[in-house]
């Protein structure tokens, strides 16, 4: 039986008041095993690949995500199925991805078994110049063709859709838009790149049409994120927190509309500003672009 995300726990509550014993509402955090099956058909490999703490659920999703921000695969074509593995000791928490027998697993994975927490998720092992020798560069899009609006419309969007937040204050949320901010795809996690993951697994097995859509996370925008969001080919990413040296340097360098510190009456752009329409501004934002 799947686990649920959400689960309650016995706390002590202290207030300079008083003490009291209730219960309270905790994100569950467990391990995910990923084995990948691979080779061609007279050779076909088990490799244990990574070991990640996740919050349960969309757990396809992530795997499908990680695999493609790696450039293990570049879809969903190039996998037969990804299953939770029932004959394991803890079924819900082993996943094998089955490959088609054309893929060829990066060697660099191969010679590795990660071990990584939530905060990290399963960071990746990628390399700007692996992006670039890929073409990985967002779609293009027109100056001026992205409404300042949108992403307030988002923001607001964003926060009447994090459920398990709202009961636990303990999820990341990453988050699909279009260009007009109307919600395309949601995902949650106790890890901000796992949530980034769950997300881009879902657009990948999506039917729906994303060409110059958007992507917002709750986190700050470290490097991981934006070479994630640089993979899929989004054309900006939005984040609530803030942005690190290397993201902005490698959203400049492969032209990702960056943008941070967003709140619904500001936030500062950090590279490619030259994406949003200012001048249709209708709310009072600020604009502060890195240098």
């Amino acid at each position: 039986m799947a686990r649920t995300p959400v689960t309650s726990t016995d706390v002590e509550r202290i207030t300079h008041e008083r003490r009291e014993e209730t219960t309270d509402l905790v994100a569950v955090e467990e391990p995910l095993q990923i084995i990948l099956e691979h080779g061609e058909d007279h050779a076909r490999c088990e490799t244990p690949l990574a070991m990640t703490m996740r919050t349960p659920g969309h757990d396809v999703d992530l795997v499908t995500g990680f695999l493609y921000g790696e450039g293990v695969i570049s879809g969903p074509e190039d996998l037969v199925r990804i299953r939770h593995c029932a004959q394991s000791e803890t079924p819900d928490n082993v996943v094998r991805a089955v490959l088609r027998d054309h893929v060829v697993v990066p060697s660099r994975l191969l010679e590795r078994n990660l071990t990584v927490t939530s905060a990290c998720g399963v960071c990746g092992d990628r390399t700007l110049d692996a992006l670039s020798k890929e073409g990985c560069f967002p779609v293009v899009v027109e100056e001026g063709s992205l409404d300042p609006d949108a992403i307030r419309r988002a923001l607001t969007s964003l926060e009447g859709s994090q459920a398990f937040f709202r009961h636990t204050g303990g999820t990341h949320s990453a988050a699909l838009f279009d260009r007009h901010g109307a919600l395309l795809l949601h995902r949650e996690d106790v890890g901000r790149h796992n949530a980034l993951d769950k997300l881009v697994g879902a657009w990948l097995q999506s039917p729906q049409t994303t060409s110059d859509a958007f992507v917002v996370v709750s986190s700050r925008a470290s490097f991981e994120l934006v070479q994630k969001t640089v993979r899929a080919g989004f054309v900006m990413l939005v984040a609530i927190g803030a942005a690190s040296s290397l993201a902005v340097e490698t959203a400049k360098r492969f032209d990702l509309t960056l943008v941070g510190f967003a709140r619904e009456s500001r936030f500062n752009v950090y590279a490619r500003s030259e994406r949003i329409a200012f001048e249709d501004l209708t709310h009072d934002f600020i604009k502060v672009e890195a240098g």
